[in-house]
């Protein structure tokens, strides 16, 4: 298994310690991008390992290590949203094409685990499953796995993985332990955004500052396209000129609204906390330009374009138009400048 970070394996080892009486419900929360799935899934390869090291660790060469490595195990059950997993189902005349994909987590894949759930564990050990994120499951489903919750069998784990508790139904989080995963001390953060992407520390400041101090998710950013595009995508936010709506909707729309929507909205917030006098939080390197920018802008015409903004981060995991939602932003963003100078 890969190593965990510091703040992670202080946690790993804190639950193993108790494996004797572990609660056979754990909810793992914590902000996006600490690492709660990377901990969660530590901590059932621990439970499923043959021959588990120091502290209960798993050992990463047993069968059962090499299994969750290749993701067969047989005591083991992953359950997440369809559109982030390759499903297929029946076509007509025995084709296979894809099954719509969904961002729930449906009553049909938690119903799915009852054989699992009922039958004893193929190597005669614990069985785990592991549901993330769990706030993506809908109601029926929420409802659904509650029974199993109630009435656990025995030597069976349920781990939940979650960066909104509060949209768990209380039913749920009731009958779980909570497992909180905090953001990690910046200098912990930091050293190891660096070790991992080789960059300097400026650079992987301002990613954990974007990322709100979350290291893998800075990681993520850091070590993928993903860095190229959100500088792209904050040159197209700077520019406040209309003379520039069309190149900036060019470059927004190459990219899915779900990708640079988060962005725009914590530019926003950083321009609202410039207006304020106060120091960038996500852009502290732009701090120049948002300056420059909130000068400009008109206070409460920005705060309406945030709402909206909220509003169009529900909508971003729909089918929408990438060029008219880009289009639609923009011309909304750029009028925010246009009313201040209108008022001068």
């Amino acid at each position: 298994m890969t190593q965990l970070p510091g703040w992670l394996l202080k946690s790993l080892r804190s639950l193993l310690v108790s494996r004797s009486s572990l609660h056979h419900a754990l909810l793992f929360s914590g902000s996006e991008g600490v690492g709660k799935e990377w901990l969660a899934r530590s901590l059932a390869e621990s439970l499923l390992c043959d021959l588990p090291g120091d502290h209960g660790i798993a050992c990463g060469q047993c069968s059962g290590c090499r299994w969750m490595a290749q993701d067969s195990h047989p005591d083991f059950r992953l359950v997440r949203p369809s559109a982030d997993d390759a499903v297929a189902e029946e076509g007509d005349a025995g084709t296979t094409r894809p099954a719509k994909a969904s961002r729930d987590i449906r009553i049909e894949q938690i119903r799915g685990l009852a054989g699992f759930v009922e039958v004893a564990s193929h190597r005669g050990g614990a069985k785990v499953i592991l549901i993330t994120p769990a706030d993506a499951m809908n109601g029926p489903a929420a409802n659904a796995l509650l029974k199993t919750l109630e009435e656990p069998p025995p030597n069976t784990y349920f781990l939940l993985v979650t960066s909104r508790s509060n949209r768990l139904p209380a039913t749920v989080r009731s009958r779980c332990r909570p497992v909180p995963v905090p953001i990690p001390p910046r200098t912990e953060a930091l050293a190891w955004v660096v070790s991992q992407t080789r960059v300097d520390e400026e650079r992987a400041l301002q990613w954990l500052a974007f990322c709100g101090g979350a290291p893998r998710r800075a990681a993520e950013l850091g070590s993928s396209d993903q860095a190229a595009v959100h500088r792209d995508l904050i040159e197209a936010f700077a520019a406040s000129e209309r003379d520039s709506l069309v190149s900036s909707t060019d470059r927004i729309s190459a990219h899915e609204p779900r990708v640079w929507v988060p962005i725009l909205h914590a530019w926003c917030v950083d321009l609202s906390r410039c207006v304020a006098s106060v120091a960038p939080r996500y852009f502290p390197a732009e701090a120049s330009r948002l300056e420059s920018l909130a000068q400009r802008v008109d206070l409460e015409a920005l705060l309406e374009f945030e709402r909206w903004l909220q509003g169009l981060q529900r909508l971003i995991s729909h089918p929408l138009n990438p060029r008219l939602v880009a289009d639609d932003a923009l011309s909304r963003y750029l009028t925010l400048f246009d009313r201040r100078s209108r008022v001068a």
